[in-house]
């Protein structure tokens, strides 16, 4: 056995090698291939068809007449209400938005159904629909009822104001997300107590990650996908995986795994990501208030100002625009999971356990194994298979494959 300076003393910052994919035949044979492109490539082209119509319809509510005529009748239903009227007409737009959406993700779902992914029925399915739509309509219309009020009421200093609670919602979210979101689509357990718990929790105390607990996720309710994250901040946090993953790996597939998310603690990007999303709330909503002193942009969306009820539809088209960055941070996600894959070699030395890794997720996931350049550079946030697969043969060349447990 080979030992070497402990990866944890190391700097984590350390340049990671990108080495180009190599065909995918390298690594699956002609059947996987196939098998997981005939799944892909449709599922890519409807998600960017329902991508499209999702912008039109939000697209028609703010530039429209009939759209903005609908809104109108939405929001007229609170009478003369200021708040209820903001709320009223951000739900009539993102109610419309959700079910022109459903087709999309029930066909995402028979499709899943057919592969063997899903072992949801179609009651649950709808259940867990009903219930993500339910959350992302009140962390939507909250904040968009407020900014709207807020700049209808003109408090001292309410630009600023607003911006902060922005940027100050989202740590809050990032913070209290695992205790209050989480809980409502999975039930969690601690793993039991034995030599894989122990071999998790060494792994974290050895990359210097402090970790509140192990948790599995009750994921084959609804799923045959694996996974595994880390959830929260400072002392909330905690490693989940899958039970799916639990029942179907050995420990050495699933200690990789892990190490690789307990290196984007190390690393701080859950942190930065935080701080990131935090910071561009807060500039989204000085961007919107700078955006509806324009006479042009209240001419075009058909309204007074920011502070009109009617407001709501513009100011979702305006976060819609965040889209524009999604190459960037596309980017940034791409750089920082190749980073936390470098990582997990270092701390596991196993880079024949880390190409199997690779193989089972994307068999068992259904990954696109001939990537369109185009949509991994505009939407991936992760490296495409082979290119992983590529890194962990680099890191065995350099190396050597040899096989150093946690």
């Amino acid at each position: 056995m080979l030992t070497r300076e402990d990866p944890a003393k190391r700097s984590w910052w350390a340049r990671v090698p990108r080495p180009p994919a190599p065909d995918p035949l390298d690594a699956f044979s002609e059947d996987e291939v196939r098998t997981c492109v005939a799944y892909a490539k449709p599922r890519q082209r409807w998600a960017l068809l329902g991508v499209a119509v999702d912008l039109s319809l939000l697209a028609g509510a703010a530039l429209t007449t009939p759209g903005r005529e609908l809104v109108q009748w939405a929001a007229g239903l609170a009478g003369g209400w200021a708040p209820g009227r903001v709320a009223l007409a951000a739900v009539a737009v993102i109610g419309v938005r959700a079910l022109a959406r459903l087709p999309f993700s029930i066909r995402a779902f028979r499709q899943d159904v057919r592969a063997g992914l899903a072992t949801q029925r179609v009651a649950g399915f709808l259940r867990d629909w009903l219930k993500a739509r339910a959350v992302g309509l009140v962390l939507t219309v909250l904040p968009l009822a407020g900014l709207v009020l807020a700049a209808r009421w003109r408090p001292p200093g309410w630009p600023w104001v607003a911006a902060v609670a922005a940027a100050a919602l989202v740590a809050v979210l990032a913070l209290l997300g695992p205790v209050l979101i989480e809980p409502l689509f999975n039930r969690f357990t601690s793993l039991h107590a034995g030599p894989l718990r122990d071999r998790l929790l060494l792994l974290a105390a050895r990359m210097r990650v402090p970790v509140r607990d192990v948790l599995v996720a009750d994921a084959s309710r609804r799923t045959t996908r694996v996974n595994a994250y880390v959830s929260g901040l400072g002392r909330t946090r905690r490693v989940v995986v899958y039970d799916t993953l639990v029942r179907s790996s050995d420990h050495d597939e699933l200690a990789l795994v892990v190490a690789h998310e307990l290196a984007h603690v190390r690393h701080r990007d859950v942190l930065w990501g935080t701080v990131a999303s935090a910071a561009a709330a807060a500039g989204a909503v000085l961007l919107a208030v700078g955006l509806f002193d324009l006479e042009a942009v209240r001419d075009a969306l058909g309204v007074d100002g920011l502070g009109d009820p009617l407001a709501a539809p513009g100011l979702l088209l305006v976060a819609v625009g965040g889209l524009l960055a999604a190459p960037v941070a596309s980017l940034v996600s791409r750089w920082s999971e190749a980073t936390a894959d470098w990582v997990a070699l270092e701390v596991t030395g196993d880079a024949a356990t880390a190409e199997a890794v690779e193989r089972r997720l994307a068999l068992e996931n259904r990954a696109d194994l001939r990537p369109n350049r185009l949509l991994v550079a505009l939407f991936s946030s992760h490296p495409p298979t082979m290119a992983r697969i590529a890194q962990a043969r680099l890191w065995a060349a350099r190396h050597g494959d040899y096989n150093r447990a946690p």
